[in-house]
């Protein structure tokens, strides 16, 4: 099987375009649908495809102009890995949320023997009502009592502080097998061979919280143009480790070489979509 050695970041926009080369790569958060819940997932995004599959009516349709790398030497530099692709509404696309719930209570024992010991109460549960709680997380805070042991509540708190953020990593790296675009028309998100940046200590962001009510962070950045981060979580690169840029129009070509040349005193293969799509037959 053929290698694909290289990888693609596309954009919509020649000012982005000329932006990124400048500036770097910000991130930003990506609405993503897992069953029937929205979230916000934080990335910079990469497409390890051929050039004749980007387009309108083909497997990537995310802009007319894209930084090309080699993808071996990128993924290092940036630290990319793979997105991990899962069947819509299925029992692996619940597991990771399931995960990230669970592991979210134990973490707070503590808690919950003070509070046992100040109200003297049977169990924990006759008391507080926490949803959504597993049935084993539930019996877990029903077991406490005061004479539970500190440093093993210590280390039940460890363990689920590294269940928390391992599950956290694993849902910032997920995807659907099948995305609806922005007309509404199914498209196969499988075939993209995406590769993602994921900066660990910002979270994905849901739509909904527990409490069923729609959460506020969510709305303030779906609400918030994008870059939503420009100061921080930047990818920086040399212009000397571009392959090469493409763009859409021919006298486009020359312009992105002059700003190239001018910020950087530097030169840059530049070629639009349809030439790099021609070397490839």
């Amino acid at each position: 099987m053929k290698q694909i050695n290289q990888i693609v970041h596309l954009t919509d926009s020649k000012d982005v375009l000329k932006s990124i080369l400048e500036n770097g790569f910000f991130t930003s958060y990506a609405k993503e649908k897992f069953g029937k819940q929205n979230v916000l997932i934080p990335m910079i995004s990469f497409a390890n495809i051929l050039f004749r599959d980007i387009g309108e009516k083909e497997v990537v349709d995310y802009g007319k102009y894209g930084i090309v790398f080699n993808r071996d030497y990128i993924i290092e530099k940036f630290d990319l890995n793979p997105v991990f692709y899962v069947k819509n509404e299925s029992e692996i696309e619940e597991i990771f949320p399931y995960n990230f719930q669970t592991s979210i209570i134990p973490q707070t024992l503590h808690l919950a023997k003070e509070f046992y010991v100040e109200s003297n109460c049977k169990t924990y549960s006759e008391h507080i009502r926490i949803n959504p709680i597993s049935d084993e997380v539930k019996h877990l805070l029903d077991t406490l009592d005061k004479d539970v042991n500190d440093d093993f509540i210590q280390s039940i708190k460890v363990i689920f502080e590294n269940y928390f953020l391992n599950t956290m990593k694993q849902i910032l790296l997920l995807k659907p097998f099948k995305v609806e675009n922005k007309e509404g028309v199914t498209k196969i998100a499988y075939n993209e061979r995406e590769w993602r940046k994921s900066f660990f200590d910002l979270h994905y962001i849901s739509e909904i919280k527990p409490d069923g009510k729609i959460n506020e962070q969510y709305e303030k950045w779906i609400n918030t143009p994008k870059p939503h981060f420009t100061d921080k979580y930047i990818l920086k690169f040399d212009i000397d480790e571009v392959q090469y840029v493409y763009v859409e129009n021919e006298d486009e070509v020359e312009e992105v070489k002059n700003f190239v040349t001018e910020k950087f005193q530097k030169s840059i293969e530049v070629f639009t979509l349809s030439e790099l799509k021609e070397r490839e037959i």
